[in-house]
């Protein structure tokens, strides 16, 4: 899966450019951020306390994802959002095209059902570290909570190394890797084929997958 990060191609985090634009991009996913204000769900990265009346709400969201079927990367901003985000996708029949990353903890766990999936960022597992070595122990305290819409791990590019990438995948533990908008940092995470790679080079990671996957040697 390739996910666009919000703002790809320059066209600014949270935008309705980003999504009139991403609209028209064959990638699988696309990524916001989730802030609550005023008892609404929005895409911040930081709230704005003056104009919410223009920012995007997560409703119209789950629309476009239905609309152009896409899958959302909810990078939640602040902790416990999981259980309201989850129900208002359910409502809409946009449960199963969400993924979360971000600020999501332990006790969110639950909130995974109705296909909703989560690939946790280290803070998550902390206590047990990021190296290589230590992958099989991370994969059995994901699996530990006995929910299979945990599926693996949310990591930037420079922790997803070759020996990483490689181990992850012996062991079985999925893995997102994120922002990866260099070529060659692309090409070498691609070779791997992690679950996700999400990038603001959404046209070059496309024409690279196109072309592994078409037996070019990358």
């Amino acid at each position: 899966m390739l996910t666009a990060h919000g703002g790809a191609l320059g066209t600014g985090r949270n935008t309705r450019r980003y999504f009139d634009t991403i609209a028209a991009w064959p990638m699988e996913a696309i990524e916001v951020d989730i802030q609550k204000g005023r008892g609404k769900l929005y895409l911040a990265h930081i709230l704005p306390k003056l104009s919410l009346k223009k920012a995007i709400l997560m409703e119209d969201v789950f629309a476009f994802c239905l609309k152009y079927g896409k899958k959302v990367n909810c990078d939640t901003k602040q902790r416990g959002l999981a259980e309201e985000i989850v129900s208002l996708a359910e409502s809409m029949g946009a449960a199963d095209r969400i993924y979360f990353t971000g600020s999501f903890s332990a006790d969110e766990v639950p909130a995974l059902r109705s296909g909703a999936i989560a690939y946790v960022n280290t803070h998550f597992f902390r206590h047990i570290g990021t190296s290589p070595e230590k992958l099989d122990e991370v994969k059995r305290y994901l699996d530990s909570f006995g929910n299979p819409g945990l599926k693996g791990v949310n990591v930037n590019f420079n922790i997803a190394t070759d020996a990483f990438l490689q181990k992850a995948n012996e062991v079985g533990l999925g893995v997102s890797v994120y922002t990866v908008d260099r070529e060659d940092e692309l090409i070498r995470v691609l070779r791997h084929r992690p679950d996700n790679v999400t990038t603001n080079r959404i046209d070059l990671a496309l024409r690279l997958r196109e072309e592994r996957e078409g037996g070019s040697a990358i």
